[in-house]
């Protein structure tokens, strides 16, 4: 693969009908690179306390050195329960985390537990590279997070990217009020995170909004 350079938007929001913003984002803000690249999404559990906190933890483990997910994701775990036993009365707390690696080949590593998600937009096609991790018949029970168990079954899968593709990390407030086709178009038209946060903001959701839009170019 040719040498290309990595340019990224992000943004994360509370959202109108929450009190605080539970989701964290690495990086925080919009900017330009070269290989190698870390990105991830965390949303911490809603309903449960100190979701925020969880997010943090985990997005915070990003900041290691290493590339290796499966180590990231797991610190990032056993960080949380850390925190629990030292917290008695943060015990519940958890995130989601999808994190992603680029390498100067244009290989993406994902590490994903729970159903925050990672697309990638590749030739005018829109695929969801990550599986939701949801009890079958609710949306809104997530099999496993960050901060649940001790052991944790991380989602791994690896994705060939090229000059011209796009990849999207994003919470659950994102894509339930928007859909894949949306999705789709919006990253057809080389919208950013900043703009895409700003037109779900504007119906009125439920949850916080968080978007990472990767490009290579």
């Amino acid at each position: 693969m040719n040498k290309f350079k990595i340019v990224w938007s992000a943004r994360s929001e509370c959202g109108p009908n929450r009190e605080k913003n539970e989701d964290s984002i690495h990086p925080t803000k919009s900017d330009s690179a070269s290989p190698p690249f870390k990105a991830a999404v965390c949303d911490g559990l809603g309903g449960h306390i100190n979701g925020d906190i969880a997010s943090k933890i985990a997005v915070n483990t990003m900041l290691d050195h290493t590339h290796d997910l499966n180590k990231l994701i797991n610190n990032a775990n056993n960080k949380i329960l850390e925190y629990q036993n030292e917290n008695p009365k943060s015990i519940g707390m958890g995130t989601t985390m999808t994190a992603i690696t680029i390498n100067d080949d244009g290989l993406m590593k994902i590490g994903h537990v729970g159903d925050s998600r990672c697309y990638v937009y590749s030739d005018r096609n829109l695929v969801k590279v990550t599986e939701d991790q949801n009890v079958p018949g609710y949306q809104n029970v997530l099999k496993q997070a960050l901060g649940s168990n001790e052991k944790i079954k991380i989602y791994e899968i690896d994705f060939q990217l090229k000059i011209g593709d796009v990849v999207l990390l994003c919470s659950d407030g994102l894509y339930n009020e928007i859909g894949d086709e949306y999705i789709k178009k919006k990253m057809q038209d080389g919208i950013s995170a900043e703009s895409l946060v700003s037109e779900v903001l504007l119906l009125n959701p439920k949850d916080n909004v968080s978007a990472i839009v990767i490009n290579l170019i």
